[in-house]
């Protein structure tokens, strides 16, 4: 069994922004087919589960899931706000949003609604339905986060030149984690010495890079677990390890629990 796929982004768009819908039907863990998502919440409670973490939903609060977040709501009020999926093309023109979106924290403060988010998605959304060029949609939502990234409860700011960097170092484990796992791979993709790559790493992370490609290959493997039924053995081939026991010892030594008591642990 494998986690679904969702599109609710036809092929032919780069850019879409909707109302939350008024329901609180429980959604089934899935991913989204190529394209990230920015939702802005007004009203609602309940949980959103990204990957293994459960969030408490409360009024106020804003979401990113990257291209490969496996996510599912879980709502007991009826949510309000606005939901912005958009693909890397729409912000071409705007490298320094795009590549500052890894700043953003899976959830995080908006603040009261009479400040500047909420009136920002609504012109956006006015826009949208209007049917305004994808030149001004493209700058409505570089606005928005660029908005959105200057909240206080967003995360430092860090030199443009090395969010770029960290941007596409990110980026290229996201396309190859499954068959690249050296570092000096990813530094020869980057043109730049894996020293280099590192002191990157170090200054934006606090973290080496090694650790980075270790976090995604585990993301992978608990979105596995948790959101699907696939044996041990499974996830080990489809994550490219070379047999389930050196996959067991990786899990083990990223979190103390082998991954079947992982799973348990997860499904209490």
């Amino acid at each position: 069994m494998s986690i679904p796929l969702k599109s609710k982004l036809e092929k032919e768009f780069l850019l879409k922004i909707s109302r939350m819908k008024p329901v609180i039907k429980p959604t089934v863990p899935h991913r989204h087919a190529g394209y990230h998502e920015l939702i802005f919440l007004s009203k609602g409670a309940g949980s959103h589960t990204i990957g293994d973490e459960k969030f408490d939903v409360i009024p106020n609060t804003g979401y990113y899931l990257g291209l490969s977040e496996v996510h599912c709501w879980d709502f007991s009020k009826i949510p309000d706000g606005y939901v912005i999926l958009f693909k890397e093309e729409v912000l071409s023109q705007y490298p320094n949003a795009f590549n500052s979106l890894f700043q953003l924290t899976k959830t995080f403060e908006i603040g009261d609604t009479n400040e500047h988010i909420f009136p920002l998605l609504e012109t956006f959304h006015k826009e949208y339905k209007n049917g305004s060029s994808l030149e001004v949609l493209s700058a409505h939502l570089n606005l928005l986060i660029i908005t959105t990234l200057n909240l206080p409860s967003s995360a430092p700011k860090l030199d443009s030149t090395v969010i770029d960097q960290l941007a596409l170092f990110k980026r290229l484990i996201n396309e190859h984690f499954t068959h690249l796992k050296n570092v000096q791979d990813y530094a020869d993709l980057m043109k730049i010495p894996v020293r280099k790559l590192n002191s990157i790493c170090k200054a934006t992370l606090n973290t080496n890079a090694r650790e980075i490609i270790k976090e995604r290959i585990l993301i992978e493997a608990k979105n596995s677990l948790t959101h699907t039924s696939s044996q041990v053995s499974e996830i080990a081939y489809a994550l490219n390890f070379t047999d389930s026991s050196n996959f067991v010892k990786f899990f083990k030594q990223q979190t103390n629990l082998t991954p079947l008591e992982y799973r348990s642990k997860i499904k209490v």
